[in-house]
């Protein structure tokens, strides 16, 4: 389930491991925003925090500048209005399941912006095509699916279709292909069934598996390194959570995967310290899960490594559903398994 906006801001308030008085203050504001009674504010505070873990304090500050940087942009409600009914008439282009406008509507509504997002969906000759999006609303484009800054959602008068292997594949009798706007070097592939393939018609080693849902590291791997490339381009940060300083190099990115889990790896410049190449591994047994940190690592590695474990994680759990809403599917999937280089979703009906 999607957090609400004020859970999303725990985590603004909590990202460097402790809430100064600054960050207390901001989320005071924040619940007077949002309109929460204490007893609501209450509820969602306590499970929230429930789920952290706070065995050290690391630095304050950072979390303080995260959050407030993000108040600032909710008290433009304007424009927000009208960004967010652009974002609702994208997402009619992408396909948009029952599950998705329940989580996106009740985080709209914590924010007073359930309208637009209503009026873009059902009213969309009146929305503007979305061409971006504001940092502020990046939570609900991560649930609407809009996760990649799409540039521009237009049909497409002739589709371009690729040659060479399936790098992709979705096995349900409904699913169709389409252009991915938001993965533009990968290409439907002619023929029977719901398949992508890489625009250079590159072919891999190993064969695809059978599954719902398959496709290669390959195409994870990609969609990380845009991903990172889209924020940084329109003056985000890469990363959220990272030390301040940091630049990232998407291009450097790499994947490996291995009986307990997958590790990602990405060259980062510390300024004066030089080049490095951290990476964090996580769990993909089932439901992907952080492995923690090896003891002893200084705190700024700590954080470094914590974005780049969030950022697979985030890769895996909204990847397949791009997937699927391409396919023009509205249906669910079980956690992945891995094999030889494949991720492989089961489609539950």
């Amino acid at each position: 389930m999607a957090p609400t906006p004020f859970e999303h801001g725990l985590a603004l308030a909590w990202a460097d491991g402790a809430l100064s008085r600054n960050g207390a203050v901001m989320l005071e504001k924040l619940q007077s925003k949002l309109e929460l009674s204490d007893s609501q504010r209450a509820v969602q505070e306590e499970a929230w925090l429930a789920l952290l873990s706070v065995n050290e304090r690391r630095s304050f500050g950072d979390g303080d500048t995260i959050l407030n940087e993000w108040l600032t942009a909710l008290n433009d409600t304007t424009s927000l209005d009208d960004t967010v009914r652009s974002m609702g008439r994208a997402t009619l282009d992408l396909g948009l399941s029952k599950s998705t406008w329940n989580e996106a509507m009740a985080f709209a509504g914590g924010l007073g912006l359930s309208i637009p997002l209503a009026e873009g969906v059902w009213m969309e000759e009146a929305a503007e095509e979305l061409t971006e999006w504001p940092p502020a609303l990046d939570p609900l484009a991560v649930i609407l699916g809009l996760v990649i800054s799409v540039g521009s959602i237009q049909a497409e008068e002739k589709m371009e279709y690729g040659e060479g292997a399936k790098i992709v594949n979705i096995t349900h009798p409904e699913a169709t292909t389409s252009t991915l706007s938001w993965m533009p070097d990968l290409l439907p592939l002619a023929g029977d069934g719901c398949s992508w393939g890489w625009k250079d018609g590159s072919e891999l080693s190993s064969e695809i598996p059978q599954g719902g849902l398959v496709f290669n590291n390959s195409v994870l791997l990609a969609w990380i390194r845009r991903f990172i490339s889209m924020r940084i381009s329109r003056g985000d940060p890469g990363l959220d959570g990272l030390p301040e300083g940091v630049a990232l190099m998407p291009s450097s990115s790499s994947l490996k995967s291995d009986d307990s889990g997958m590790i990602i790896s990405m060259i980062v410049d510390l300024g004066e310290s030089g080049l490095v190449k951290p990476w964090a591994k996580v769990s993909v047994d089932g439901v992907p899960e952080i492995i923690p940190a090896p003891d002893g690592l200084a705190e700024n590695w700590i954080r470094i490594h914590d974005a780049l474990a969030k950022l697979l994680i985030n890769a895996l759990e909204t990847l397949p559903r791009q997937i699927l809403l391409a396919g023009g599917l509205q249906t669910e999937f079980t956690p992945l398994n891995q094999e030889n280089g494949w991720l492989i979703y089961d489609l539950v009906e």
